[in-house]
């Protein structure tokens, strides 16, 4: 059972996921992610009813995060729907697949979760501490639909790994991989995310949970554990988007690579200290 106290964090992680989110184009999952494992945990899921309870509430989220921060991108002028259905189509396919394995098993357990997670975040932030950025104003390449394609397939799976939503891949890949300008970069991610966790989600609607954590509870998604973050979106992901505009690539990379290194850190302790 949740305390009022409770609620007022969730409500405080929340704002500040939606901002990340907004900000850079990730979809807040890297802040939802250990925000849920707390509270879950503390509402009685465990293992791997654990993880697909963590998995459904950080997707759910992002679908509100991510679309307010794309809408916020489109009404900016800086939206580019070619790029993300090109990206999403394929991801969406690789994303629900691999939920429906993870959903109907039970080899999904906390513990291989989190050096899941832990191995994702490292290589981004080797990845984003030591890449050079690209030009702000002008793209270096032009990258061909195929590799949109393969980006959304692999950033898929991710989602349904790590239920980040994608943003933590696509937006290294298509920056220090694929050379796209940054903030283009953050508008394509943030576009996709929400595609991927809209279908996902769904999925995590209709498919009956192991474990019953609140009469508030519909599939694995508990609304009042969700609900305070969501609002949350509304207000706080458009102004995130706003300070993306604002700020030069240095800054966005620092942010990146900062809040990455301290969830990193926080799962090792869990892993190898805290046991």
């Amino acid at each position: 059972m949740l305390e009022l106290s409770d609620y007022i964090y969730i409500t405080l992680f929340g704002c500040l996921g939606a901002f990340i989110s907004g900000f850079l184009g990730v979809g807040g999952g890297i802040i939802y992610i250990p925000v849920l494992d707390y509270f879950l945990s503390k509402l009685g899921m465990h293992d791997d009813v654990l993880v697909k309870g963590i998995l459904a509430n950080s997707l759910f989220t992002i679908i509100f995060s991510g679309s307010v921060s794309s809408f916020k991108q489109y009404k900016i002028g800086n939206f580019f729907p070619k790029e993300i259905l090109h990206t999403a189509i394929p991801g969406i396919a690789s994303a629900l697949v691999l939920t429906h394995l993870i959903k109907s098993g039970t080899w999904y357990v906390r513990s291989i979760y989190l050096y899941v997670f832990a191995a994702l975040l490292l290589v981004i932030i080797v990845r984003m501490f030591f890449a050079k950025p690209t030009s702000e104003t002008n793209e270096i390449h032009i990258a061909k639909n195929y590799q949109y394609n393969l980006t959304g397939f692999f950033s898929g799976i991710i989602t349904a790994f790590s239920g980040l939503g994608g943003g933590v891949i696509m937006t290294p890949v298509f920056t220090d991989i694929l050379k796209q300008n940054i903030k283009k970069a953050s508008s394509i991610s943030n576009g996709v995310i929400p595609l991927f966790a809209i279908l996902v989600g769904i999925h995590n609607l209709i498919t009956p949970a192991q474990f019953v954590a609140s009469q508030w509870q519909i599939g694995y998604v508990i609304f009042p554990v969700v609900l305070p973050m969501i609002l949350a979106a509304f207000v706080f992901a458009p102004m995130g988007v706003k300070a993306s505009q604002k700020s030069n690539q240095k800054t966005i990379r620092f942010v990146f690579v900062t809040f990455a290194s301290i969830i990193f850190i926080n799962i090792l302790y869990e892993l190898f200290i805290k046991k």
